[in-house]
């Protein structure tokens, strides 16, 4: 049995995006299968890096949402890993397949039967994470902030400037805690007219916005309103965002938002690519805890070794 270290226990990562701002490398690997070199000169896959982040914050089932073709890819670097004397991540993946991109909630929706009743967490296969010096990690920030209140969704948000409000979702956010935020409003990708007029959060500098940063832990509800955005938009891809703003709208008292102590890095634009492996590569967390990066390993469900 795994380190419980929390309630949730179950991940979901979808993978299944075609990438196509990335082409045309992204036409014979997936994103999640990018490699990212580390201090020490270690070398692994982006869903690697993810993978290592998720066990250490006590996750014991991960589900990865793959398109048609890929999961021989995954399982095959996968065991070439536990060759190679690193960890049995086989044990605690399975894979599902989502037949046709229909949007990011259609295969969040995918999931659903994997998780149950149970709270989880979801993470973008196309995004790493890299704590403050000092931190937990930042999977695991927003899992522990989810885990002690009564809350519906745990949102790990980070701060933007204006220039990227046209790629994140941007919240606006009431100070509850050290870094934790009742949501109040949610826009995907707003004009900053927009932003500045409906997404300020107080105590933020001025020009700066409360943002998506890739971690989401939700209870089962989020599915529900999967299920309804579903029935309202037949014929149109679902999207994540639609059924977040439902869940906001049902639950206004219990949508929180955890700032993380760290940054998200988006992989998925060769900018962001070579920005992720700049960081990785220079990251001094990583340096000083190489060993979660380098040992450990994990048999029938269980994972012994340094973290």
């Amino acid at each position: 049995m795994l380190n419980k270290k929390s309630g949730i226990n179950t991940a979901l990562i979808p993978v299944a995006g075609n990438g196509s701002r990335l082409a045309p490398i992204t036409s014979i690997i997936p994103k999640a299968m990018l490699p990212l070199v580390g201090p020490s000169d270690d070398i692994f896959s982006v869903l690697h890096v993810i993978m290592k982040q998720v066990i250490k914050a006590g996750i014991e089932r991960v589900a990865v949402i793959v398109s048609p073709g890929q999961q021989d890819m995954f399982q095959r670097y996968f065991a070439a890993v536990r060759e190679q004397g690193g960890e049995n991540f086989s044990a605690v993946i399975e894979y599902i397949v989502q037949s046709k991109p229909d949007g990011f909630g259609d295969a969040v929706l995918r999931g659903a039967d994997f998780v149950g009743k149970e709270s989880f967490v979801l993470l973008l296969g196309d995004h790493i994470n890299i704590q403050e010096p000092g931190a937990t990690g930042c999977t695991e920030q927003v899992i522990e902030a989810f885990t002690a209140r009564d809350c519906v969704a745990m949102i790990g948000v980070q701060t933007v400037d204006s220039e990227e409000l046209s790629k994140v979702g941007v919240c606006q956010g009431i100070v509850e805690a050290d870094n934790i935020y009742k949501c109040t409003s949610f826009i995907e990708k707003p004009r900053l007219s927009v932003a500045r007029n409906c997404l300020v959060t107080d105590g933020l500098p001025e020009g700066t916005f409360l943002a998506h940063c890739g971690i989401y832990a939700f209870s089962s509800e989020i599915f529900e309103c999967l299920k309804y955005i579903k029935t309202q938009q037949a014929g149109s891809e679902i999207e994540l965002a639609d059924a977040q703003s439902v869940l906001l709208d049902k639950n206004p008292e219990k949508y929180m938002l955890c700032k993380i102590r760290g940054r998200a890095y988006d992989i998925g634009t060769p900018a962001g690519y070579a920005n992720a492996q700049n960081m990785f590569r220079n990251s001094v967390t990583i340096s000083a805890e190489s060993s979660c990066y380098n040992t450990g390993d994990i048999h029938d469900g269980s994972m012994y070794g340094k973290v």
